[in-house]
């Protein structure tokens, strides 16, 4: 008889092999509408463009501390 843990780790396999093959369309937000790029500076004073950010990853992280600076 087949225990249900191996049947349980079989169907997991499947569905995890059947996701992994899938075919994702590799577009971004920002490649498909230019009005949402922008220029910000990066830890070192580098300007940073959000295009060239997401031409080169596959996403991105904006971090923002209004107050972080201040002396309050």
């Amino acid at each position: 008889m087949i225990s249900k843990k191996l049947v349980l780790m079989v169907l997991m396999f499947s569905v995890f092999m059947a996701c992994s093959s899938m075919d994702v369309k590799k577009t971004s937000a920002v490649q498909s509408n230019a009005d949402l790029d922008f220029t910000l500076p990066d830890q070192n004073g580098k300007l940073v463009k959000l295009s060239e950010v997401m031409n080169d990853y596959r996403g991105a992280v904006i971090a923002f501390y209004p107050k972080d600076d201040s002396k309050n």
